[in-house]
């Protein structure tokens, strides 16, 4: 016991040591599928973007610096965004008001679905019909019932369909359930997250007739609003930490502060129960940026917290009762681990994170896109496909049905 208690202390102090826990940390992948039409390790992975907003442009310009794929077709109503969009994709890239048009195309391998949530089903359901490779961003669909409409639309298909939670590329994500798995942290209980902002969540419109396809995140016949726009990321992550969905949820939200028109909450709160006990607990808002992006996870022996801010910064905070059983930590020879004691018993956290850590969209986004080319390529299944996404679409759906009835939501009655 004794052994392990050091190695607990050793390991993290690796991290403070200078190991480069971002570098090392592997990211590992669903096991291989058949899957036909293979396209060749040389071949160029043709792609389509519909939504060509402020979302798609991001992916677009990530795809013009990505090696072996071209996006060579765009599709969106409003008629500067498509023209914004073609100038960012592949030289002679054709444009569409219509996706069901695109999607005749025989020539494309796979489309990313950057459009409005309310239309992601009906989207991705044209895409399977086609028989395309589909990169679907998140929220992966809008309602409980077209969860389980595409998991039967999915069943036995041969093409990689992937969500869009680029935040579980980031190997740091491994490192931290690593220690969570592990012997030493202590039974897990409770979970914060957090995702602040300080501004009305408005985009900019030149004409006012474009109002609701601009800014679809404010009206709920489109939105799932800050549930689906930023908590659902974290809540990906707590999920696959947890291996497992939650079994209620209840919560608040309002309008209380941007009195413009906008249907969806510009504050929630939210408490999410999971099995053993473990409580989960987002806030977001739109009136003060303090705390920003953040997960906190508590254990019986320690506590990590993870920020993202322009880089990506973990640390891992060891309980004082925990650091009690260090007393003998210099016996044995065990300079390193003794040397982290005495700061961790000074209050100061261990860093889990490389401080040469990319900032969000280089890194996560970037590597997300490039996961889903490889698993086209080498006939895998994406790290985040349908299992994954369902849980984190339902946990929104049901969640935003909480704040809007005030009642408890259980997951037995739905699924």
């Amino acid at each position: 016991m004794k052994y392990a208690r050091r190695k607990f202390l050793k390991n993290a102090t690796k991290a403070t040591l200078g190991a480069g826990l971002i570098a090392s940390a592997p990211v590992s992948f669903a096991s291989p599928f058949i899957r036909t039409n293979r396209i060749g390790p040389n071949d160029t992975i043709r792609i389509g973007m519909i939504g060509t907003g402020g979302r798609g442009q991001n992916l677009l310009e990530l795809f013009r610096e990505m090696e072996g794929a071209d996006v060579v077709a765009c599709c969106d109503i409003i008629p500067f965004r498509l023209e914004e969009g073609l100038s960012m994709a592949a030289k002679g890239a054709k444009g569409y008001t219509d996706y069901r048009k695109m999607l005749e195309d025989d020539s494309l391998d796979a489309i990313v679905i950057s459009a409005p949530l309310y239309l992601h089903y009906e989207m991705a359901e044209a895409c399977i019909k086609a028989e395309k490779h589909i990169y679907c961003e998140k929220t992966m669909t809008f309602t409980v019932e077209e969860v389980k409409k595409l998991g039967k639309l999915l069943e036995g298909y041969d093409k990689a369909f992937q969500v869009g939670y680029q935040h579980r590329y980031n190997p740091l994500y491994n490192k931290v359930r690593d220690i969570i798995k592990g012997d030493e942290f202590g039974e897990l209980s409770h979970i914060e997250c957090y995702w602040n902002r300080n501004g009305n969540w408005r985009r900019p419109v030149p004409d006012p007739k474009w109002e609701r396809q601009i800014n679809w995140r404010m009206y709920r016949e489109y939105s799932g609003g800050l549930m689906a726009e930023l908590i659902s990321h974290q809540l990906n992550i707590a999920n696959w930490i947890l291996d497992t969905a939650p079994e209620s949820v209840m919560g608040y939200g309002g309008i209380d502060y941007w009195k413009d028109g906008r249907e969806t909450f510009d504050n929630i709160h939210a408490i999410f129960q999971y099995p053993k006990g473990i409580k989960l607990s987002a806030t977001s808002l739109t009136t003060n940026a303090q705390m920003g992006f953040q997960m906190k996870f508590y254990g019986k022996n320690a506590t990590i917290q993870v920020i993202r801010g322009e880089t990506y910064q973990a640390y891992l905070y060891v309980e004082p009762a925990y650091l009690q059983q260090y007393d003998k930590a210099r016996e044995g020879g065990v300079d390193a681990v003794s040397g982290a004691s005495e700061n961790l018993k000074q209050g100061k956290p261990i860093a889990l994170h490389n401080e040469k850590v990319s900032s969000e969209d280089k890194e996560p986004t970037g590597k997300a896109l490039a996961e889903f080319c490889r698993c086209i390529r080498e006939n895998e299944a994406p790290l985040v496909g349908y299992d994954s996404g369902s849980k984190s679409a339902v946990c929104v759906a049901l969640a935003n049905k909480a704040m809007l009835k005030g009642e408890v939501i259980k997951w037995k009655d739905y699924m």
